[in-house]
């Protein structure tokens, strides 16, 4: 039980980059699907702009498959290896999962990673080439994005240009000038943002598909007040909370196993999406 909560924790705080932004993109994966017995395909995907990113398609083998691919966008730390007992729970409840690496992280093309910037557009463009990829690997399903934190902003960007068909976002960064000064009030560390982030609002705004929005009631990294104006813009939007901070919901509701508690409300979620 305590092996099983410290990896728990480790996959967790690996997704975060608004809280281990220190730590950057790894190079090396500390494990593969096939470590799960996991059967997958490898595919080097190359964006508009030539950069190569590895990714691993890994088709579900439940009995009742839900006809829903689950693009897993991880924050800005560590690479897709983090996500693969995310993966391997999401096939089990019936998605198929398409995982990536963003440029500079893990076998991608290398990339100038600023460890002081909230996100680069370089992987919006890696999102949206992982999705079109994942449309094509998977053509008969409906294809989803679940972004964490930092994620969240690439997946809303993505969207305007290559739409997906539902998204699943975890600690919704919606006020970026307030995540900025969040991390200047409390830890004196300086971010700045691209240019894109001046239509970001009107971006949020602009999503159409339905979303799932989960979020920690003692959050102030993304404020749950701040998450409920992105709730209240559109009817297709839906909020789960937990009494926690910043992307805790995997560990608070695991009930048997690693995510299931987590997977099953998305799962709920994904199955009233016509």
């Amino acid at each position: 039980m305590v092996k099983k909560k410290r990896l728990s924790l480790l996959l967790v705080l690996s997704l975060s980059s608004f809280i281990t932004r220190a730590s950057g993109p790894e190079p090396e994966y500390w494990t593969r699907p096939d470590s799960l017995g996991l059967e997958y395909v490898e595919k080097v995907l190359t964006t508009s702009g030539s950069a190569q990113l590895l990714s691993w398609h890994l088709p579900t083998k439940a009995s009742k498959p839900l006809r829903k691919t689950l693009v897993i966008a991880y924050a800005l730390t560590g690479n897709m290896a983090n996500c693969v007992y995310y993966a391997n729970a999401f096939l089990k409840a019936g998605f198929d999962v398409v995982l990536f690496d963003y440029r500079g992280f893990g076998h991608s093309s290398k990339f100038v990673f600023d460890s002081r910037q909230i996100y680069h557009d370089e992987f919006v463009t890696n999102l949206k080439t992982a999705i079109t990829a994942a449309k094509a690997q998977f053509p008969a399903n409906e294809t989803g994005v679940l972004s964490f934190s930092a994620s969240t902003i690439l997946a809303t960007l993505a969207y305007q240009s290559t739409p997906f068909d539902f998204l699943v976002a975890e600690g919704f960064a919606s006020d970026l000038p307030g995540v900025v000064s969040f991390w200047k009030k409390e830890e004196d560390k300086v971010f700045t943002l691209p240019a894109s982030a001046v239509r970001y609002p009107k971006a949020i705004a602009d999503i159409k598909c339905p979303m799932l929005l989960l979020a920690g009631t003692k959050d102030e990294i993304t404020p749950l007040a701040e998450i409920k104006k992105v709730l209240a813009q559109r009817p297709n939007r839906r909020l789960l909370t937990y009494e926690d901070g910043h992307l805790q919901g995997t560990s608070l509701w695991q009930e048997k196993e690693f995510a299931d508690g987590y997977v099953r409300r998305i799962k709920d979620f994904a199955r009233k999406i016509e």
